[in-house]
């Protein structure tokens, strides 16, 4: 982890404001919402017709869905790199499932979380001049004939 100073901090956390408070919000919508299907099981029910029922997952895979926000939020307070990828994943989740309002406020979010001041205050270093594409860079020998002529 590199030290940063504070003026940097103050502006990674300034970058990430927003993406705080959207996983906060949704994190507890989420969960509001699979505890009140453990409330009333008797009122959410599925609708069957035929070999076909259509419903609710199972509270086994809904979990999955509010712990992405959970653990991205871990991973912003500690300043761990994978919480950029996981925030990605998050914004995705997030502008499929809240259709209209959520692809707004992801697509500008997704810039904030691309942003290089958030990159660096999560140390999620991308080395940009050693990247080559997948391809090995050619080393060039110099010949004798070459030597002589930078003589």
């Amino acid at each position: 982890m590199t030290e940063l100073t504070k003026e940097e901090l103050n502006q990674g956390k300034k970058v990430l404001g927003g993406i705080f408070i959207l996983f906060w919000v949704i994190a507890i919508l989420a969960g509001l919402g699979l505890t009140s299907l453990s409330w009333l099981p008797g009122f959410v029910r599925d609708f069957n017709w035929g070999p076909v029922e259509i419903g609710l997952p199972s509270s086994n895979t809904t979990l999955f869905f509010p712990a992405l926000y959970v653990i991205e939020l871990v991973g912003l307070y500690m300043r761990k790199a994978w919480a950029v990828p996981l925030g990605r994943a998050g914004l995705v989740v997030t502008m499929v499932v809240f259709f209209p309002v959520g692809t707004i406020f992801g697509a500008i979010l997704w810039k904030r979380i691309n942003d290089p001041v958030a990159k660096k205050y999560l140390n999620y270093a991308v080395a940009e001049e050693n990247k080559t594409d997948g391809v090995k860079p050619v080393e060039v020998k110099k010949t004798e004939v070459d030597k002589e002529k930078t003589e």
